[in-house]
């Protein structure tokens, strides 16, 4: 997998490849989502490894034969409110980049954190850049959301006040397992104004899935109203397709409105 990073010494974006076991390739990944039910889908950018005119359209084409939607493409890198003028103008340009492709495949939206710093300085910076990335990304039919990530929306009440900051042009995914603390009440605050979610089930130390916990997430998304596709994420050790399907059942979801991030 191939991941982009800020280069200080150089003052350049460089690339870093680590090597991971494929289990099944991106096409068969979605053929299988299909056949299974699920509905949709979220990919990390690594995962786009033919951004080609001709690869967009064929998973473009792929996404929409299995009946999997293209939900969100996740672009894991970046800090959208650093002070380095250099590294801000080289990643809002990659930023671009990735909308273009993202609206080319078909994807509904991308999500982009809004970094790492804590002060005001580095919210207001995130806010203008997130802004400024909506506005692109609305003209090629794509939605930006940010999420409860990272040191700058570690709370619930930034998370708010980003939304409000932005004016309502940037929409919100909300994970389950981002805060570390006070974690059901800061997911109660910003639940309601989710326009998707990660549902991440936590294991229980012995290598099983925490069945209350991520029931009491899931029943906290729906006392918030909210309607949309939980986007099922599971980082542990066990067989994925298995734990899947549990959390499904856990969550009594139904088929059409589950996903498999990656």
């Amino acid at each position: 997998m191939t991941y982009v990073e800020w280069d200080a010494q150089a003052s350049a974006l460089a690339t870093n490849v680590e090597a991971q076991p494929e289990r099944l390739g991106l096409p068969e990944l979605i053929t299988r989502l299909g056949a299974e039910g699920y509905g949709g889908i979220e990919l990390a950018y690594p995962h786009l490894k033919d951004r080609s005119a001709e690869g967009l359209a064929e998973l473009r084409r792929l996404s929409a034969l299995a009946g999997v939607e293209l939900n969100s493409l996740l672009l894991d890198f970046g800090d959208p409110g650093t002070a380095d003028a250099a590294r801000r103008d080289a990643e809002m340009a990659l930023y671009r980049d990735w909308i273009a492709a993202a609206a080319a495949a078909g994807f509904r939206r991308v999500r982009i954190g809004s970094g790492d710093g804590d002060d005001d300085a580095s919210f207001a910076r995130a806010a203008e850049s997130l802004s400024l990335l909506s506005a692109y990304a609305g003209h090629a039919g794509v939605r930006v959301v940010t999420e409860n990530l990272g040191a700058l929306l570690s709370r619930s009440d930034r998370v708010l006040r980003m939304l409000e900051d932005t004016g309502g042009s940037v929409g919100l995914t909300a994970d389950f397992g981002n805060f570390k603390q006070d974690k059901y009440r800061q997911l109660e605050e910003i639940l309601p104004y989710a326009e998707t979610v990660h549902a991440k089930a936590r294991e229980d130390g012995g290598g099983r899935l925490d069945s209350m916990d991520f029931r009491q997430c899931v029943q906290l998304a729906r006392q918030a109203g909210y309607e949309g596709p939980l986007s099922l994420t599971y980082l542990g050790d066990g067989e994925p397709w298995a734990v899947l399907a549990e959390m499904r059942e856990l969550a009594a979801i139904k088929p059409s409105e589950a996903l498999r991030p990656m």
